[in-house]
């Protein structure tokens, strides 16, 4: 059994070598292990080398075997200290996560926001005693709505209800059922007024007049509610009556006046050819959509009338879609920049003239007032900022951002403002309005004198100059002596 010549003997293993004479150890060193050439380790249980297993016997495999198995054992002590120490961890961030209520991230805030709302909302669906007065809708709205206003894009940026959603859509299609309104709320006092009426409406037939203060409808007051509850208010079926409550200002009282609500199909460009002066009137009440189509066609018609000169009235036009505010002053530019947009990361993107022009010559003067808002402000910022045109009138309302609609999954939406907007000479609207070449203000219980009233009255220039309008009568003279 203590053949040299056996093969077996040729197996680098330390623990054979450490019991056989000095005569029979192999010429070459031996190896660890692990492979690493280097001293022989002391077994702590050596094989004797009168021990050499008997013919027959593997003894690679079994070496192997017993290697293999020093190395599970080595690597079940890491693992199962590893999963103690694993099981330490999370036990204790378990313990604080669950037990220690939500953590607020200060370097996080939009999410530690979030999960404070959420904090509330649970708090209050579990704990709120009267149960009956837990209106998940209401409580959702208000939040929503909460959180729009406090990003004071005033009069812009809004949320919308379902109701909301298809009024405003309805609206910029040019066709409403109602009395023909256009309301807005007073920031400051909350008040809801009146901020001009359609053309040919049951409301301006009624005698509604812009700045009439809605004090209640039907009877009920006005005060405390919000712009959207007044407006579901006054809407309803057509063919059914509504009773308004008017303030109007300067007089003494109130006056009610009884509606009774139409479809109507809007008209949102008017025109009156002044014939002694040369002049068309041309009123745009909104941009809807279609307007660019309907101006085109009103000013060809003045023109065929004898009109050399036009006063663009865009008193009391809340704004509307910004393409067809892109196309109605590339109506009169022959190239040029409309606006300016820039984005939250501060990018830039210009809009230039279209080059579908209409009449790039003819003498302009725009009207503008408080109530000019958003889509009419880039318009009259355009034409005066590239020579086109001289403001006459009073500040725009001064939104100044472009507004894109997001659907929420009840049908409600927010209308946000993604990108705000410069004129062509890069000067902000947003708080601050288009400021008028030449300032003329109209007194509160002074309604301004539109195309309509013009026309079923035929009114000649010297009317209109005795009129109470004097910033329809400061463009007259203007584009007179121009």
């Amino acid at each position: 059994m203590n053949n040299n010549n056996d093969p077996r003997w040729n197996y680098d293993d330390p623990r054979f070598y450490e019991g056989r004479p000095a005569d029979q150890a192999p010429s070459r060193p031996a190896y660890d292990d692990l492979g690493h050439q280097g001293q022989i380790p002391t077994s702590p249980d050596p094989l004797p080398y009168d021990n050499v297993p008997p013919d027959g016997y593997d003894l690679r495999q079994h070496q192997e075997e017993e290697r293999r198995l020093r190395i599970q054992r080595t690597i079940g002590k890491t693992l199962g200290i590893l999963a103690l120490v694993a099981i330490a961890f999370l036990g204790g961030w378990f313990s604080h996560e669950f037990f220690s209520g939500p953590r607020f991230d200060s370097n996080n805030q939009s999410k530690s926001y979030l999960g404070l709302i959420q904090e509330a909302w649970q708090l209050i669906d579990e704990n709120y005693v009267d149960r009956e007065n837990v209106n998940y809708k209401k409580m959702a709205y208000t939040a929503i709505d909460s959180m729009v206003t406090s990003l004071n894009d005033k009069q812009h940026t809004r949320f919308l209800t379902p109701d909301d959603v298809k009024n405003e859509n309805q609206q910029l299609s040019g066709k409403v059922v109602g009395i023909g309104v256009y309301v807005q709320q007073d920031p400051n006092t909350k008040k809801v007024f009146i901020s001009g009426t359609m053309p040919d409406s049951p409301a301006e037939k009624a005698g509604l007049k812009a700045n009439d203060v809605i004090v209640a409808v039907d009877g009920k007051s006005t005060q405390g509610k919000d712009l959207s509850e007044i407006s579901a208010m006054i809407k309803g079926k057509e063919g059914t009556d509504v009773t308004l409550t008017i303030q109007r200002p300067g007089e003494q009282g109130t006056k009610d006046f009884k509606i009774t609500r139409a479809s109507i199909t809007v008209p949102n460009v008017l025109m009156y050819y002044i014939p002694d002066s040369h002049i068309a009137h041309i009123q745009i009440v909104q941009f809807t959509d279609g307007v660019t189509s309907q101006l085109k066609e009103a000013v060809n018609k003045a023109k065929a009338q004898g009109a050399q000169k036009i006063v663009l009235d865009l008193r009391n036009n809340p704004g509307g879609y910004l393409r067809e505010a892109i196309d109605t002053a590339s109506l009169f530019l022959e190239q040029g920049t409309i606006l300016i947009e820039r984005d939250k990361s501060g990018n830039q993107q210009e809009y230039k003239a279209t080059g579908q022009t209409l009449d790039t010559k003819i003498p302009l003067v725009v009207l503008t007032n408080n109530n000019t808002a958003s889509a009419a402000e880039i318009v009259a910022s355009a034409l005066r900022d590239n020579g086109r045109a001289t403001i006459i009138g009073e500040k725009t309302l001064g939104t100044g951002t472009v507004l894109q609609q997001f659907d929420l999954s009840d049908g409600s939406a927010i209308l946000l403002g993604i990108r705000e907007w410069l004129t062509p000479k890069g000067q902000f609207i947003r708080d601050q309005g288009v400021q008028p070449d030449v300032t003329i203000k109209l007194a509160p219980n002074v309604s301004i004198v539109s195309p309509t009233e013009e026309s079923s009255e035929h009114m000649n220039e010297a009317q209109i100059m005795g009129s109470q309008d004097k910033q329809l009568q400061e463009a007259i003279k203007y584009l007179k002596a121009h």
